[in-house]
């Protein structure tokens, strides 16, 4: 009788997948704005260290709150005193 569960080991990572994600992560670090010849000395934990600090400060933010799109930004009223 064959058993009714068939336990098998979880599958190891292939070469060239961790390979081809690495290299993905440098062209995003590169969008980002480091330089190549410095990837090229970082170990693959340190690019992913380096990824995840470019992931949390997004350029361009500046400390504004969003304006959703289509909707024209209200205007304070202003009471003046006679």
């Amino acid at each position: 009788m064959k058993p009714r569960k068939n336990y098998r080991s979880r599958p190891k990572k292939d070469g060239a997948k961790k390979r081809q994600k690495v290299l993905a992560q440098k062209r995003r670090l590169v969008a980002a704005g480091c330089d190549k010849e410095s990837l090229e000395k970082l170990s693959t934990v340190e690019i992913r260290d380096l990824l995840k600090k470019t992931a949390r400060k997004k350029p361009g933010k500046s400390g504004a709150k969003p304006v959703k799109a289509g909707k024209p930004a209200k205007k304070k009223a202003v009471i003046k005193k006679k």
